[in-house]
Formats: structure tokens, C-alpha cells, sequence
């Protein structure tokens, strides 16, 4: 897309190289080249030599940080965005709504917020602070909700719950959940990366499983936790953790979804990157959906990165527009009403251009499709439904 070769995989590898050798001091042009990746792992996938270019990119972003003349943006990530606090978010809440325009869209409110792009609504609290003091008791499942579903999307946790418990597992959900580091993590900052991921794990030390429904937390979690830590034991841990993560696609019984009548709407599916190949979730959520009646229209390039990448879309916000542009194209050409996807920043990318475009498509999390999509419900037998607030 850049038309550029430094920007490609092996352009990136041979300069990572070069500067790891000390051939090469760090550069404005360096550090461009280093953060203009998505971190999507697609090449990962591909390649014959299985290059862990990931790791790499991270490796480097670790050590060009470390040098002086960051830019403001930068400290303002970081002191903001990566922070991932209940006040940051508070605080982005009340931004968004002082000074952002309003739109409203099948897949819910967005704001456009002048010089930046559109960004879904912000809760001013946490679904884990506002639910039940049931849900406070440990059980052999957790549930980590995640930043963007804790204060964002509170439809999608409050559906998660009720999926579990149809499934006959009753999820543990701790309040004041901290961030899983990820954000942290992909700009090169790993010291803070691991004191968020030591939060992020204390209270799901005597749980047997941990699910989540944001493909992107679980990825970090399953695969990066444990390159946090120097100690054996901090490593040890983390290792043992790591194990215990599933995608909540993976514990939902389907045999407590029946076939729904009357279903409306046409669906397709796209392939969070962290979900698919961070976690190799890709045809468990296709079968639930078809299980609760839906046809599935499957796009072009259904595991193309939607282009949010983190902050990558903020740093780099006209390539990021051009990423997501073509995937809406993508969605737009199976001429579905409905897409569905297992990553809540996903929905929030995806949902805020084709808010932005006025389309009437609709962005959805595959637990709320399954729970209420569309005009049909599909139905969790054996279970009344439980208000968890």
C-alpha cells in the first residue's frame, strides 16, 4: 500500500537488523517505518521460515523509545490513551461530549470529534463497577471484560453474562478490572505493559478458565504475557495464566441455542486479526451464528486488518482511513445488513466510518448476534433472563 520497500516485512527486518548491530542510529525515519506496522501478524502467517516479525517490530519499538526527541503526540498516548484508567476514560467521556457532534447509526451513538475521527460513545462508568455483587463471588470461570467492553460496550458484557450462564457458567466478574497492556505493549513500553498485566491477572489467580470477548485482550494475554517478565516466577505465572484464556466463542455450549424463526437480516463475518491468528478463532463463531439461524455471505478478505491497530490509527490516521475504507468496501460488496465480528475495537472502527457513510449496516459483536440481532432473538433455553446490573 505505502509502495515503499522499507515499509514492507523485509524491509522492516533488514532495519531492525541494521540498528540491533549499531549500523545504523536511530532516525525520524526509522521510527516512521518501525510504527507503521499494524502488528496484524499477516505476514506471520505466511511466512516459510515462520519470521516472528512481530516480536521484532516490538523488540525495536522497545529500543527506539528509549531515544530522545518523542514526539507530543507520543506523550500524549502515553500519558493518556495507554494509561487506560477509570479517569481517562471519565474524562474522554466528558471530551467526546463537549465537543463532538453526535451520530447516531444502526450500530449505535458515535461522536465526531474534531481533528481526530469518529469514535463510538463512552460510558462515564464501568459495566464491572455497575453489576451485580453476585457476579463479585469467585467461580472456576472469569470473565475480563476488557477496557473497550467495560466502557463502551456495556450491551456486549451484559450478553457475554448471559451467555455463560446459559452455558452453565456462572462468570466471575471482579470490579475495577485493569487494562490487558496491550496498548501499552504495542508502542514499546513494556515496563508499563507488565505492571498493567500484573493487575490484569491478580484477580483471576484460583480461576480455572478466563474468557473474554475482545480478540485482541486475548491475544496478549495467550501469547505476549509471558515475554513481560524477567523473574521465574513472574514468568511462571504468567505462563500459567496465558493457558487459562478463551475466546468466549470457544466455551459457549451450542446446544443452548436453538434455531430462531422468523430470523431477519443477512450477515457477514470479519476475522479480527488478534482473534484469528493471535488466537486461531475463526470458524467456531461462524457455526454459532449459522447455529442460531443465520446465513453467513462471506466477504473478500474477511481476515483483512480493519486498519485500527491500536493507536496505529491515531499516528497514522490517513492510512489507517484507507485500511478501513476497503474493508467497509468489502462489507458493502456481500450486500449484507448485518456484520459481525468478535473484537469490540473492530466494532468501533468498522461502526465509525460506516457512520461516518451513513450506510445502513449494522456492526455487532457475534454475543449480542446471537442474543438479539436484527429483528429475531435467538433462544438460550433452560434459563431465565437475569438483569446482572
Amino acid at each position: 500500500m505505502l509502495k515503499d520497500e522499507g515499509a514492507s516485512p523485509r524491509g522492516r527486518i533488514t532495519l531492525i537488523q541494521t540498528l540491533s548491530e549499531n549500523k545504523l542510529r536511530p532516525s525520524k525515519r526509522a521510527k516512521k517505518l518501525v510504527s507503521q506496522c499494524l502488528l496484524c501478524t499477516a505476514c506471520v502467517s505466511v511466512c516459510p521460515n515462520n519470521v516472528r516479525t512481530d516480536l521484532l517490530i516490538l523488540y525495536a519499538r522497545e529500543r527506539l523509545r528509549e531515544q530522545p526527541g518523542s514526539r507530543i503526540i507520543d506523550a500524549v498516548l502515553d500519558k493518556v490513551v495507554f494509561s487506560r484508567t477509570a479517569v481517562s476514560f471519565r474524562l474522554a467521556s466528558a471530551v467526546e461530549h463537549a465537543v463532538g457532534r453526535r451520530l447516531a447509526s444502526g450500530s449505535g451513538t458515535f461522536y465526531r470529534v474534531p481533528g481526530s475521527r469518529t469514535v463510538p460513545e463512552i460510558k462515564g462508568s464501568s459495566f464491572s463497577g455497575s453489576a451485580d455483587n453476585a457476579y463479585r463471588q469467585k467461580t472456576n470461570t472469569g470473565l475480563f471484560l476488557g477496557c473497550l467492553i467495560d466502557f463502551v460496550n456495556h450491551d456486549v458484557a451484559a450478553d457475554a453474562v448471559k451467555l455463560l450462564e446459559a452455558s452453565g457458567k456462572r462468570p466471575y466478574l471482579p470490579v475495577g478490572q485493569a487494562c490487558c497492556g496491550l496498548p501499552a505493549f504495542s508502542a514499546g513500553d513494556t515496563k508499563k505493559a507488565a505492571r498493567q498485566a500484573t493487575a490484569a491477572m491478580a484477580p483471576f489467580d484460583d480461576t480455572d478458565t478466563i474468557v473474554t470477548a475482545c480478540g485482541s485482550c486475548g491475544s496478549m494475554m495467550k501469547n505476549y504475557y509471558p515475554l513481560l517478565f524477567d523473574s521465574p516466577a513472574d514468568k511462571a505465572r504468567a505462563e500459567a495464566f496465558s493457558k487459562k484464556i478463551k475466546d468466549i466463542s470457544e466455551v459457549i455450549d451450542p446446544g443452548t441455542i436453538e434455531r430462531a424463526e422468523g430470523v431477519g437480516g443477512t450477515i457477514t463475518y470479519h476475522d479480527p486479526c488478534h482473534l484469528k491468528r493471535g488466537m486461531s478463532v475463526s470458524e467456531k463463531p461462524r457455526d454459532l451464528i449459522r447455529k442460531a439461524g443465520y446465513t453467513i455471505l462471506e466477504m473478500e478478505r474477511s481476515d483483512r486488518c480493519c486498519g485500527l491497530g491500536g493507536a496505529f490509527n491515531i499516528k497514522h490516521r490517513r492510512i489507517s482511513s484507507v485500511i478501513t475504507g476497503d474493508k467497509v468496501k468489502d462489507i458493502k460488496s456481500t450486500g449484507a445488513t448485518i456484520v459481525a465480528t468478535g473484537c469490540p475495537g473492530c466494532m468501533a472502527n468498522i461502526g465509525s466510518m460506516i457512520a461516518e457513510d451513513g450506510a445502513d449496516i449494522r456492526v455487532v459483536h457475534t454475543v449480542s448476534l446471537l442474543l438479539h440481532a436484527g429483528k429475531a432473538r435467538s433462544t438460550i433455553v433452560s434459563q431465565p433472563e437475569k438483569n446482572v446490573f
